[in-house]
């Protein structure tokens, strides 16, 4: 009789786990379909009259009882945008000259639009406000959740250029696999409600809402930012802006290490027969890797791309970018010799230019 009552207990045991265990699995199932969920577009347009070149993002507004917030997105938006063309104004100017001008960036949303964009020195204006920020814990279950509305208004005519909202959510939860994994699912799951977490979840909601952002091809004079990415299509297509002296043998060397490529650039842009290039002349340069982020350089195959292009973002370096990209900051010089023609400034890189990658070192440093 005790060994039947013995075994009972065992399997009502092993029921209530297995139960536990399948309601973990589908609140895992439920919010990895939700992260790949896209942002809602209320509206978008293209700019009119003027174009749009100057983007300022405003000091954000914050409902939720999460503070900094906020600040936290808005920061994410300002590393990310450069990837749609803008130019953007530092985040530190735009509060300064609010300031200023008296203007409070609580009640931002109330202030006229065209007399922001005169204060700020924009053409075009980001409101942004948070809507959600939830950090939810249930032993070996986490989440993380962050909403937010956006807006992008042209600032001569108060046209809204862009708005959407999204919800973006981060969990961690693994099943534990037996009773006694218990406690390292519930360390993992505590580890993953840190801030470090939740800007990271901030952070892929604004690539989000970017990536579905009208952007601006990304145009400077000549002998300046000579390389751009055009998003017009998927994947991203590279061009070059010819300059004097340029020949195919040596743009092919640029692009891919390797001169014998200059017939593929040939071919990709129907050049005549003569292969005559003209100063201002705008080449395609196919198969041509486009990182959205620096850290994509360590998973390309080096065997089949040996150069890649980047858009610096804000915080970029040289030094910082060797380091992502070599493991070894001091290799900076490696970048610089790939883009010794357009880089006039070794300590300032612009936010926006695009510049090339050296993905592997050949040789002493020489490429």
């Amino acid at each position: 009789m005790h060994r039947l009552l013995l075994k009972f207990k065992k399997n009502r045991t092993l029921k209530k786990y297995l139960l536990f265990s399948l309601l973990l699995f589908a609140l895992s199932a439920c919010n990895y379909i939700e992260e790949r969920n896209v942002p809602h577009i209320k509206e978008i347009h293209p700019s009119e009259g003027k174009k749009i070149t100057t983007v300022a993002i405003l000091p954000f507004q914050n409902k939720t009882e999460k503070k900094g917030a906020e600040d936290t997105l808005r920061t994410c938006f300002f590393t990310n945008f450069s990837t749609k063309g803008y130019n953007l104004v530092k985040l530190e100017e735009i509060d300064e000259r609010l300031n200023l001008a008296g203007i409070n960036a609580g009640n931002i949303n109330e202030e006229d639009t065209f007399k922001l964009g005169k204060i700020v020195k924009a053409d075009a204006l980001l409101y942004g406000t948070v809507t959600k920020c939830s950090k939810r814990f249930f032993g070996v279950y986490s989440q993380i959740v962050i909403g937010a509305e956006i807006k992008l208004v042209d600032a001569g005519c108060s046209r809204i250029i862009y708005q959407a909202d999204h919800t973006e959510t981060n969990h961690s939860g693994s099943v534990p696999v037996s009773p006694f994994s218990i406690p390292e699912a519930v360390i993992e799951s505590s580890i993953n409600v840190r801030e470090k977490v939740i800007t990271d979840t901030a952070d892929r909601l604004a690539k989000k809402f970017i990536m579905a952002m009208p952007g601006k091809d990304f145009v400077s004079s000549l002998n300046a930012h000579v390389i751009s990415i055009k998003n017009d299509e998927s994947p991203a297509k590279v061009y070059y802006t010819v300059q004097d002296k340029d020949t195919l043998w040596g743009i092919s060397r640029k692009f891919y290490h390797d001169p014998s490529r200059a017939k593929d650039i040939s071919n990709a842009n129907m050049l005549p027969s003569d292969n005559r290039l003209e100063v201002g002349q705008e080449l395609f340069i196919p198969d041509v890797p486009v990182l959205d982020n620096i850290e994509e350089a360590q998973h390309i195959d080096k065997k089949k791309c040996k150069r890649a292009v980047y858009r610096v973002k804000w915080g970029d370096s040289l030094y910082i970018i060797a380091s992502k990209v070599f493991r070894d900051g001091k290799k900076w010089t490696v970048i610089y010799d790939a883009n010794r023609k357009e880089i006039s400034n070794i300590n300032d890189l612009p936010v926006g230019q695009v510049i090339i990658i050296p993905l592997c070192i050949t040789g002493a440093n020489s490429l």
